[in-house]
């Protein structure tokens, strides 16, 4: 049992069996103060199940209006209204509320609180709002920049106004991402969410939704992954790739065969593919096998300890990103190198360590892997094991504002390429017979 106080503390209400109605994404957005409260992130991922929760409980903390929009005011009538009759519904509730379907609003009778349901379709409705105290915009991403400009200075007079804008990141280009992603609002509240955040869906529910990955790339990483989607990939940099052919949904871990790791170098954070291949390269039966990828925020000894607890019998030889040479760079101790600090945690040979004195140019890497790429007669990638990698081989696109030709587009946002990165370092170490074809 769950006890509703208004904004006095008075208990006003009862919602019945709590823990079997909300999910995590509620309880961290029920307690926001900030003015925007932006919920973000895949399909059936209980964004509107919560906001529509939460507003509704507002509603008896104060008597200030609720103002609930979308774009077209007839998908409210559709969608978004029956979901919070459903809601209050669920919580045993009903009898604090009426609802009237000519003025497309729900009120509530013990605090005097209206949540009122209005499409941007029709600006007279907008006009004025006495006491509008909240506004909740549910598929934000259909608005225009301005029409959230206007939202925004409507909602004024009070110090303790809410905007929630809920959506999936359909577009990396889309205002949003520009406004509240790229340039961080500091009154701002951000909360992604995606399947795994939903304890309610079956089995099979989340097979369909992992079912998306093998049909189209960009609508699994908006609607499953809740990740921002991409523009159409023009000027592919990885044109050699094939998902039918690269990519396998698992690959076996070969135990008699060493395990090869490299290494990408970025403070947010480190990174490392597994790789494991046969001794001798380009027979018919030869193989590179991409099995599993690692990151770590913050610690590079939480990452290898990752490592050690996927490979406690291997072989382990290290290569990847250049820069991992070089003093003074290392999280915990402050003069040494990555490497040093990798030979140590993962207490390696030196003759093991087999590492680059530099990093390839962009356009050199790119002939190298996508003849490799093309040729090899098995280079496969699990997407179980390195979906981060598999991901990135399908966007890797040219930077078309690099002056430099063949440069990789990388970003902190969609683009991070951190794993396509350490992938880039492997072929540059263990495959210079083929870097002296490509390379003049």
């Amino acid at each position: 049992m769950l006890s509703i106080h208004n904004s006095d503390g008075e208990e006003v209400a009862k919602v019945h069996k709590p823990e079997c109605l909300f999910t995590p994404v509620f309880y961290d957005l029920y307690h926001a103060t900030q003015r925007f409260n932006i919920v973000y992130g895949g399909t059936a991922s209980s964004k509107s199940y919560s906001v529509a929760q939460r507003e509704i409980l507002f509603s008896f903390r104060s008597s200030g209006n609720i103002l609930v929009i979308r774009k077209v005011g007839a998908t409210l009538r559709d969608s978004v209204i029956p979901s919070f009759r459903h809601r209050i519904s669920e919580f045993k509730i009903s009898e604090h509320f009426t609802f009237n379907k000519t003025d497309a609003a729900i009120y509530n009778k013990r605090s005097g609180a209206s949540i009122l349901f209005r499409g941007l379709d029709d600006p007279d409705k907008l006009k004025s709002f006495e006491g509008l105290q909240r506004i909740l915009v549910e598929e934000a991403a259909e608005l225009d920049f301005e029409d959230f400009l206007e939202l925004n200075r409507r909602a004024r007079g009070r110090s303790d106004i809410q905007i929630t804008l809920c959506f999936n990141p359909v577009h990396e280009q889309h205002w949003l991402k520009k406004h509240f992603f790229d340039k961080p609002q500091a009154d701002c509240y951000i909360r992604h969410a995606t399947y795994k955040d939903n304890p309610f869906l079956t089995d099979k529910d989340r097979e369909q939704i992992e079912w998306l990955r093998k049909y189209n790339y960009n609508q699994y990483r908006i609607y499953a992954l809740g990740e921002w989607g991409v523009t159409d990939n023009a000027d592919p940099w990885l044109f050699a790739f094939d998902a039918a052919k690269h990519l396998r949904p698992s690959l076996q871990f070969l135990p008699s065969y060493p395990v090869y790791l490299s290494f990408d170098f970025n403070r947010q954070p480190v990174s490392c593919v597994a790789v494991q291949m046969s001794p001798h390269k380009g027979g018919a039966d030869s193989f590179v096998h991409f099995i599993k990828e690692f990151s770590a925020a913050a610690q590079l000894q939480e990452l290898c300890a990752q490592i050690k607890a996927a490979f406690p019998a291997s072989i382990l030889y290290v290569t990847g990103d250049a820069s991992g040479n070089h003093g003074d760079i290392g999280f915990e101790k402050r003069n040494d190198t990555y490497y040093q600090m990798i030979r140590s945690y993962l207490n390696i040979h030196p003759r093991l360590m087999q590492l680059n004195s530099r990093n390839l140019e962009h356009n050199d890497s790119r002939n190298l892997i996508n003849m490799l790429f093309a040729q090899y007669p098995s280079l496969l990638i699990s997407e179980s094991g390195c979906p981060t990698l598999a991901g990135d081989c399908r966007i890797a696109k040219v930077d078309e504002n690099s002056p430099r030709p063949g440069t990789l587009k990388k970003d902190r946002q969609v683009y991070k390429m951190d794993m396509f990165d350490a992938m880039r370092y492997f072929f540059q170490s263990y495959f210079k017979d083929y870097v002296s074809r490509v390379i003049i």
